[in-house]
């Protein structure tokens, strides 16, 4: 090959290369455009499909709402048909409307029947009250909250034994619904919300209730009064001015009342009562009470006459601690309240002068079952021929069951309320315990003396009143029902009161019968 094909060659070689390569380039191109084209052929037919199923769905839904609408309107109207149907067959329409401007309107009370035995309870003298009795609580109550800051309460009662009314039905105790408690209840007074009062018929309960309680395990104790309180975080002070008795100071025929005569010698009492609450776990109770006794008629819870019956105007002034030291084993609980009362009955030359005090003192063990043993002591002074001794007001002799706080007494000075509660010394021990959540059981032995000998019926002097030994229980069958037992055994010793430690009770001057008290309680609180 010459020079000149040489180049000829070497120029097609050039030329033809190129070509070659872009004509492979295109052909690439054209298959990569033709993918994409299929691609988008599918993404189209996807895309299609998914707005024909949306189409779909959107015909059912608009046919299921049709469908609820109709159902709707079909229920509605076959229950208007209903009520029209029911109101037209009762005959009732002018009654089936309830307005009130209070909301909301609450509903509780209480139910409670007690079935009891005693035996030997005259310890052998006249009056044998040996026998079964069953006596019952009734309780129904409102309240009507108006606003954040009034409320009234209205509560209803009937309580007594069981009797059928006897010889006449409106007789009988359970057949008389009395107004237990009707009070109103102002709170932020003045806009301070530490200041409240409540005013009309009510419970009043105060510290650990060994000056006013209200004897929630028998028929209860409110008071027509007033309170007014100061209410923090450090202290709580309340002023409670309660009327006990009256003469009839309301007549119709000079109203508003009538000044004649004795119509403003009435039963009152003025207490304020303090607690200090800034110390963690424990409080601080100081009180004064002044018993203005005009007409000597006011009973206490023990069935003691304030005052023996005469005209009393008495000072009290009392004290009380009480707390808990969580970290000595499972709580270490304890109570120490004293009292001195000072006056004079009028007509007489006895002066009020009694000292008072009671002590308890628990330790829980287990915080499983709660197991805890107490202690509690208690001195009365007596009347000594010049001085009345302590006079008691209203104690809370005994309380249900608190099952919120297993170191709440139950019966605080035995079940048979023997054991008297003025003139007194007296001790306590026992035990209580949870075996279930749902079960409480309860063992106490108490003895007690008299500070001042009494007289026997015999004549003689004494001063050991006796001993008792007590069983309790409750099983809690829901959270607002409950059934329970009690059973005490009191051995009796020559000083031993007939009846329940009042002044002016009759004592026995003799230890030879066992009295007996069983009790078995249902209850329900809703």
């Amino acid at each position: 090959m010459n020079l000149k094909q040489v180049t000829i060659t070497l120029l097609l070689f050039f030329l033809v290369t190129p070509l070659t390569l872009r004509a492979q380039d295109v052909q690439r191109l054209q298959q990569e455009v033709e993918k994409l084209r299929r691609e988008l052929r599918d993404i189209h037919r996807r895309q299609t499909a998914l707005e024909i199923r949306n189409r779909q769905l959107e015909q059912s839904n608009a046919r299921l709402e049709e469908r609820v609408e109709e159902t709707e309107l079909s229920a509605a109207g076959d229950l208007e048909t209903r009520i029209n149907s029911l109101i037209g067959d009762s005959g009732l329409v002018d009654g089936t409307t309830v307005e009130s401007v209070a909301n909301p309107i609450k509903i509780s009370g209480e139910s409670r029947v007690r079935a009891g035995w005693t035996d030997g309870r005259s310890f052998g003298s006249a009056g044998d009250d040996d026998g079964t009795f069953v006596d019952a609580r009734f309780n129904l109550a409102f309240d009507f909250t108006f606003s954040e800051d009034v409320t009234t309460h209205f509560e209803l009662i009937a309580n007594g034994l069981f009797d059928n009314g006897s010889t006449d039905h409106n007789t009988g105790n359970l057949d008389e619904v009395d107004l237990y408690q009707g009070w109103i209840l102002f709170s932020n007074i003045f806009d301070r919300k530490e200041i409240g009062a409540r005013i009309g018929r009510q419970e009043i309960v105060l510290g650990n209730e060994f000056q006013f309680g209200n004897n929630d395990f028998f028929g209860g104790e409110t008071f027509d009064s007033t309170l007014i309180w100061w209410n923090d975080d450090n202290f709580r002070l309340i002023f409670v001015w309660a009327k006990l008795g009256t003469t009839n100071s309301f007549n119709a025929s000079n109203h508003p009342y009538n000044t004649a005569g004795t119509a403003f010698d009435d039963d009152e009492a003025y207490v304020l009562y303090f607690t200090l609450k800034s110390i963690k776990n424990h409080e601080l109770d100081l009180y004064y009470a002044y018993w203005n006794g005009h007409m000597g008629t006011t009973t206490g819870t023990l069935g003691n006459f304030v005052g023996a019956g005469f005209r009393i105007y008495a000072h009290l002034f009392g004290a009380r601690l009480g707390g808990l030291f969580p970290d000595v084993a499972e709580g270490l609980d304890y109570n120490l309240e004293v009292a001195y009362e000072t006056g004079n009955l009028s007509g007489t030359s006895i002066d009020v002068e009694g000292f008072t005090a009671e002590a308890t003192v628990g330790l829980t063990f287990n915080d499983d079952n709660l197991f805890r043993l107490y202690a509690m002591f208690l001195f009365a002074e007596g009347f000594d021929g010049n001085d009345s001794g302590y006079v008691p007001l209203f104690p809370e002799r005994h309380s249900q069951i608190n099952w919120d706080d297993h170191t709440a007494r139950i019966a605080r000075w035995g079940l048979t309320d023997i054991m008297p509660m003025i003139n007194v010394l007296a001790v306590q021990a026992g035990f209580t315990f949870r075996p279930r959540n749902d079960w409480i059981l309860g063992l106490t032995g108490i003895y007690a003396w008299h500070d001042e000998n009494v007289t026997t019926i015999d004549g003689t002097s004494a001063d050991n009143i006796g001993f008792e030994v007590d069983l309790f229980a409750e099983h809690k069958l829901s959270d607002q029902a409950t059934i329970g037992f009690g059973l005490g055994l009191f051995f009796p010793d020559d000083g031993a009161p007939l009846g329940n430690g009042s002044i002016g009770d009759a004592f026995v001057g003799n230890d030879d019968d066992l009295a007996v008290l069983f009790y078995l309680q249902t209850r329900v609180v809703f």
